[in-house]
């Protein structure tokens, strides 16, 4: 089966050595998923241990041609990853996902769930949930990376004691080469960093940070997401969306900075009204997506298992909440098997991805598309043109 077409997945999973032993194919740190337009099936699995977010490298930077994995271990890692020589051609075709890991670098923290490049592609950022540490490293020209840099988040927490003891970075966010947003779960704030500065010294250890940029207490920010202008919308600005994982809502903030931080634009809701009051604490949104028009924001709802869709205008509001083909969605990707555009899904406790089509209005359907990869936890949609692997634009 030829992986050409617009219907590759790569998957990147929470499976750790000698989970299970012997390893199977769908069961790789990294999985590769394909056929999605006719029927998807799983190519291959192999990789390196629990892959939790995988980052492209930037046409025209030293870190083109690269993924660079954030590696969800209790000692977390960065892992640079390289195209091998020859990609699979068909289903049961072994470990060769079309990458191999090149290099490791000690994160410097527990569990690291994130990293993004700055856009000039020469810096790595990256978070450590489970030690509340921020890791910096350089890239090479070679596309390798330098010395990490680990800063410690200063002391925090926030009315949520089984959550919120303590700082847990979740989510690092590029707004240009040096400016570089954190969320801070555990401390309902957002942390703002210079990178030059940190590889310079000047964060030794736990610094305090440039910036920081309160939110309401019991937020429990996650994910973020830039939105860009939307004249057509009413919108003339810039926005940061943030999904609170403890309050399921999603807060969106001016970029244009007060000395107080973001201010508050709207909060909307993720999901649709609930008799249950407290039914907010056990939702725990987990990532977004903007459509590509950026006229509607997808959020996935892991505890009432769907997606809330919601249309940005001078008021955004929720404007529809689907289900999302099974069980605790842990992160979505947009994509186009055979021209189609599809929400799709990693469903972490259903040990499966599902495509979910869009239609005219951009409202994800029922779940056309199934295919089981144990432990999925993040998406990474791409193809390949001419022997070169395209990523989605970020």
């Amino acid at each position: 089966m030829n992986t050409s077409a617009d219907g590759t997945v790569l998957v990147g999973t929470f499976n750790e050595p000698g989970e299970p032993d012997p390893p199977l194919p769908l069961s790789g740190g990294t999985v590769l998923t394909g056929g999605w337009a006719d029927g998807p099936e799983v190519l291959a699995g192999a990789g390196p241990d629990a892959p939790s977010w995988l980052v492209p490298g930037r046409a025209g930077t030293p870190s083109a041609g690269r993924l660079y994995a954030a590696l969800h271990l209790s000692e977390g890692q960065l892992a640079v990853l390289s195209p091998s020589a020859d990609g699979p051609r068909s289903a049961g075709s072994g470990n060769d996902v079309g990458w191999v890991t090149a290099q490791r670098v000690p994160a410097g923290g527990s569990y690291t769930c994130h990293a993004d490049l700055n856009p000039a592609g020469t810096v790595l950022a990256a978070a450590s949930y489970g030690s509340g540490t921020l890791t910096v490293v350089p890239v090479l020209r070679d596309g390798g990376l330098g010395e990490p840099v680990a800063v410690q988040a200063p002391e925090g927490s926030g009315p949520v004691s089984a959550r919120q003891q303590s700082p847990h970075l979740h989510f690092v966010l590029f707004l240009d080469d040096d400016r570089l947003l954190v969320t801070d779960l555990g401390a309902d704030r957002i942390l703002e960093y210079s990178v030059h500065r940190i590889l310079a010294g000047a964060h030794p250890g736990g610094a305090q940070p440039d910036r920081v940029h309160l939110l309401p207490a019991g937020t429990g920010p996650r994910h973020l997401a830039v939105l860009p202008a939307l004249p057509e919308a009413g919108i003339d600005d810039r926005h940061l969306a943030v999904v609170g994982e403890l309050d399921s809502r999603l807060h969106l903030l001016s970029l244009d900075a007060t000395p107080e931080g973001f201010h508050e634009v709207a909060i909307v809701p993720t999901h649709g009204e609930d008799r249950d009051p407290d039914s907010a604490w056990d939702n725990l949104p987990s990532h977004l997506v903007l459509s590509p028009d950026a006229s509607l924001i997808y959020v996935a709802n892991r505890g009432r298992n769907t997606i809330g869709v919601v249309r940005r205008t001078g008021t955004p509001e929720l404007v529809a909440e689907v289900p999302c083909g099974g069980n605790w969605p842990r992160h979505i990707a947009l994509g186009r098997p055979g021209g189609a555009p599809t929400l799709f899904v990693a469903l972490e406790r259903d040990d499966a991805v599902v495509g979910l089509p869009l239609d005219a209005e951009g409202i994800p359907g029922d779940a056309g598309s199934r295919v089981t990869v144990r432990r999925p936890g993040f998406l990474l949609p791409f193809s390949q043109r001419g022997g070169r692997k395209v990523f989605p634009s970020r």
